[in-house]
C-alpha cells in the first residue's frame, strides 16, 4: 500500500474487504464482531500516518507554507502578530486544485 500511495501515477486506492457471515479466509481486516484483526491495525496505522496535517506550520522567509494534503475540505487559521484577529478560511482541494491564501 505504501508504494502505491507514494506513486505519482496513483489517483486513489480502493480496499475490498467484504464481510462474510461464515468468517473471513484471507487478509481479514476485522473479525465477525467488526473488531480489528492485526491486518486491520496495520491499515489503520497507515491511514493515520497519511492523514497527518501539520498543526502549527511555519512559513518561510517569503511567508509561504506548502503541504501535500488529501482531497477534501480544510479549515485554515492564519495567526500573526501583525493581525488584529486570526484569519480563518475554508479551502476545498480536489485533484486539480492548489490553495492559495492571501492575508
Amino acid at each position: 500500500m505504501r508504494e502505491g500511495f507514494g506513486h505519482p501515477g496513483v489517483k486513489g486506492i480502493v480496499m475490498w474487504a467484504a464481510w462474510h457471515a461464515k468468517g473471513c479466509y484471507v487478509m481479514c481486516l476485522t473479525d465477525n464482531n467488526f473488531k480489528n484483526l492485526p491486518v486491520g491495525d496495520v491499515v489503520d496505522r497507515l491511514l493515520e500516518e497519511w492523514r497527518k496535517v501539520p498543526e502549527k506550520p511555519r512559513t518561510d522567509a517569503k511567508g509561504v507554507f506548502e503541504a501535500e494534503l488529501f482531497h477534501g475540505e480544510y479549515r485554515v487559521t492564519v495567526k500573526h502578530e501583525s493581525l488584529k484577529e486570526p484569519i480563518v478560511q475554508t479551502v476545498d482541494l480536489d485533484s486539480k486544485s492548489e490553495a492559495k491564501l492571501t492575508c
